[in-house]
């Protein structure tokens, strides 16, 4: 069972947050889900979401999600062509 990423919640966290960079057509370049996951009450209350993007050349995306506590980070290779 996941944690909440929110700090200090006790619920247990089944929604796993994602990104996604999507093409003119709608399909997916990327779309790693990250190590982070929300309770039912912390994804329905309504979120604000700060993205810093720093591109690196890894060929891979890497997300680091934070909501108050630790930093939940994931590295997924990059698979598609743009």
């Amino acid at each position: 069972m996941s944690k909440c990423i929110v700090s200090g919640c006790p619920n247990r966290a089944t929604n796993n947050f994602s990104v996604r960079l999507r093409r003119e057509d709608t399909t997916a370049i990327w779309a790693p889900n990250t190590e982070a996951f929300l309770c039912n009450v912390h994804a329905a209350c309504g979120l604000r979401v700060d993205i810093q993007i720093t591109p690196n050349n890894s060929q891979s995306i890497e997300t680091n999600v934070s909501a108050g506590g630790g930093i939940e980070t994931r590295i997924t290779p990059i698979s598609n062509q743009p």
